[in-house]
């Protein structure tokens, strides 16, 4: 079984290899650059221009051939193919997929809309390649994960507002009067989409918002809560050793978050990914 996702959900290269998995992607692409490669040192570049340049990089999705071009080498091999994608509310790389299975014709395409992105996509995908190592099928695996994507969720806390203000999410006085009082926006991805969950006043307020959500749901113990920083690896491990002792989660890791979110939510960002038993009301 081939099993696609695209550089969305943040797993580096090295990973996906080691996981037989197969990423398609999404470049940010500034004026003179393009970042579409998860590597670590294409990460610390992006960030470092991302810093330096008043505009944010446009976001460039893959074309159907990106995917036709799998497609066609799984059915050449006579392997199945599962398909785990961005939410389809932020990008068009699901329905680019789709196309191309229309294209290919091949039946045993299996595509899912994650309705994530970033790590709570990186969570689904590691759940799909242990349900594959149990001996699951891409069909079985598409409809375990169409209930799971339900009770996913991603939360996560911008260092500034700069770059919300900058992507047109919020107005420039209010980022201007939010930076200057120390307003934190918690952010919440849910149903395919970013809302503002709620504001907290500093950094320490914030970081006990996201962990409200841990202590609202019951957390499902077959998952992992897992962590993430954007360019600040210091910050977020402290979050995360913050979070397991509070908490006493039993299994956590933590990653970097790449260009397709990291484009909106800026450097020093903290984010957390987790699945509840049952989704939020």
């Amino acid at each position: 079984m081939k099993i696609i996702t695209d550089t969305g959900s943040d797993i580096l290269e090295t990973e996906a290899k080691a996981m037989g998995v197969e990423l398609v992607p999404i470049s940010a692409n500034f004026a003179d650059v393009i970042f579409d490669r998860n590597t670590e040192e294409n990460f610390k570049a992006f960030y470092e221009k991302l810093r330096s340049e008043e505009q944010l990089p446009v976001s460039s999705q893959p074309s159907p051939a990106a995917f036709l071009e799998k497609y066609e080498a799984a059915e050449e091999a006579g392997e199945e193919v599962l398909v785990i994608l961005i939410s389809s509310k932020l990008s068009g790389t699901y329905n680019g997929a789709v196309l191309a299975k229309e294209m290919c014709g091949y039946e045993k395409i299996y595509i899912v809309d994650s309705l994530q992105a970033s790590l709570s996509l990186r969570l689904l995908v590691e759940y799909a390649v242990k349900l594959r190592e149990e001996g699951k099928s891409a069909e079985e695996i598409a409809g375990i994960l169409e209930e799971v994507k339900n009770r996913t969720y991603l939360t996560g806390v911008p260092s500034t507002l700069l770059y919300l203000k900058k992507g047109g999410r919020i107005s420039p006085v209010v980022a201007a009067v939010g930076n200057v009082m120390g307003i934190k926006p918690v952010l919440l991805l849910r149903n395919g989409e970013i809302e503002g969950y709620s504001k907290a006043r500093g950094i320490k307020a914030a970081k006990s918002g996201m962990q409200a959500f841990l202590k609202k749901g019951e957390v499902d113990s077959c998952m992992p809560v897992e962590f993430a920083h954007s360019n600040n690896p210091k910050t977020g491990a402290e979050f995360m050793e913050e979070t397991v002792a509070a908490l006493g989660l039993e299994e956590s890791s933590l990653h970097e978050v790449g260009m397709a979110i990291g484009t909106h939510i800026g450097p020093d960002a903290l984010l957390m990914a987790f699945i509840l038993k049952e989704s939020m009301k």
